[in-house]
């Protein structure tokens, strides 16, 4: 699968990404952010109160490319520190004492398997330039892909003279990696289904219903066949079968794209039907369920612990582009947990804290934001049951942003941003951007859609050197 390289390059360890816009001439600027202002030009997918970047970031090709390669080098590492603890999913999930409810995990399927990490979006927080992956997100349960598709089509068409890229596009990189999670079928083509479904969480609850849904999954569904699958929207409540294959009407369904994963499905019966093909073997899920356990910080956690382990390389990849991450929880002998405790009352003030699992920033908190007297009891109070990681804290870079309110309101502000590169089979394809809002006090704590975070993304110039430094933006 090529884990550690993309489009030819190394991941290397000297990897800096600066946002170029300022470099960009002046006038290119301007006409970018007075078609951005236009009435009937944003076509973004802005909600009601919410802000929208009106600029992209700029990278220079090669380094986007360079990042992409260090992203899937990070996951690469991440996995092979499971497979020190674990030879399957279901050793994975007891190791990392995982409670969540995974009703399509295969408990016997190996770590090995090239599926488990073919599709990623880490996060990565940049600091002088340098990233640094601070949470993994493995899975399929990935959204927000065709917006941000959409968004980089229209930043492009904004720029006047064309010398903006896309970055390769996520939505065509996935349905390739779809198409080769498909089995040989002697010559005919593989068919997949695209699931709509009905749940109260996730995109499903966010969209407000299945038309909205089946609307949101058409580009996915265009790029599979665009890509030579054959391709089935159907609800799950239509999928009958069990352990000897799947069907939708009268057709069998070889994978099911599966962004259902870690809702809730209200068709449990359907979930029973399509686990009993997935543990027969009879059908496979793009991505296989086992995927979301790489996302505990956790692993993250168990990569610093191992760093005696790693190739001469993946050690150097580590320390200069994962912060030093710890775990704190069950299971732990009373020895570690006292030298962690420790460590952890020193460094209080250069320390986070987070859940193991959780997503939205639930559970986060950075020490210099608590008294030190309720710190240590905070941490041996909530890791009893759950585990914890502490992580070193990351003060990120800004950019000078401008922002534009669906009511045409506009505002500028420097900003700090989480960068989170797709990555399918090994290659980068895309990224997402957030920002947090320009309102007061929103550039404190996690960066995330849950708590208001503007999405954004990347447009690349092919030469780093194009263009002349100017002020302004």
């Amino acid at each position: 699968m090529g884990y550690g390289t993309d489009a030819g390059v190394g991941y290397g360890t000297d990897v800096t990404l600066h946002d170029l816009w300022h470099r960009l001439p002046r006038a290119s600027r301007s006409e970018l952010l007075r078609r951005g202002a236009e009435a009937g030009w944003w076509v973004l997918d802005a909600s009601p109160g919410h802000w929208e970047a009106m600029r992209p970031l700029v990278f220079a090709e090669r380094d986007y490319h360079r990042f992409a390669a260090l992203a899937a080098g990070v996951l690469r590492c991440a996995l092979l520190a499971c497979e020190r603890r674990a030879g399957t999913a279901g050793e994975l999930y007891r190791a990392l004492r995982d409670h969540r409810d995974l009703p399509l995990l295969d408990p016997a399927q190996r770590l090995s398997d090239a599926g488990l990490l073919r599709m990623a979006r880490p996060d990565a927080l940049v600091v002088g330039g340098t990233p640094w992956f601070v949470e993994l997100n493995v899975g399929p349960n990935i959204y927000g892909v065709p917006g941000l598709e959409r968004r980089g089509s229209v930043f492009a068409r904004g720029w006047p003279d064309g010398t903006l890229l896309e970055p390769p596009s996520t939505l065509r990189a996935r349905a390739a990696a779809l198409a080769a999670a498909v089995p040989a079928a002697g010559g005919g083509r593989g068919r997949t289904l695209v699931a709509t479904w009905r749940a109260d969480s996730g995109i499903a609850a966010k969209l407000g219903g299945v038309r909205a849904l089946r609307r949101y999954l058409e580009p996915a569904a265009e790029a599979a066949g665009a890509a030579g699958l054959d391709v089935c929207v159907a609800d799950l409540s239509e999928v009958r079968g069990g352990t000897g294959g799947l069907w939708v009407g009268g057709d069998r369904v070889d994978v099911v794209f599966n962004q259902f994963t870690g809702s809730v499905p209200a068709d449990r019966r359907s979930v029973a039907v399509l686990r009993d093909a997935v543990l027969a073997g009879t059908v496979r899920l793009f991505v296989p369920e086992a995927s979301c356990l790489l996302s505990a910080k956790q692993v993250l956690a168990w990569m610093h612990e191992d760093l005696d382990l790693y190739e001469p390389a993946d050690r150097e990849l580590i320390l200069r582009h994962v912060p030093w991450t710890a775990w704190l929880g069950p299971g732990q002998s009373a020895e570690r947990r006292r030298r962690l405790l420790a460590r952890a009352a020193r460094e209080r003030t250069g320390l986070v804290v987070k859940p193991s699992y959780g997503h939205g920033g639930a559970g986060f908190l950075a020490g210099h934001e608590v008294a030190p007297r309720e710190w240590l009891g905070l941490l041996a109070r909530c890791s009893r049951e759950t585990t914890l990681v502490l992580q070193h804290r990351l003060v990120p870079d800004r950019t000078r942003m401008r922002f534009r309110a669906p009511d045409g309101a506009r505002r500028v502000a420097r900003v700090p941003f989480v960068l989170s590169p797709f990555v399918l089979d090994g290659r980068g394809a895309g990224a997402l951007v957030r920002h947090p809002g320009p309102g007061p006090g929103r550039a404190t704590g996690p960066v995330n859609t849950a708590a208001g975070a503007v999405s954004n993304t990347v447009l690349l110039l092919g030469d780093p050197g194009a263009g002349r430094p100017a002020g302004g933006g």
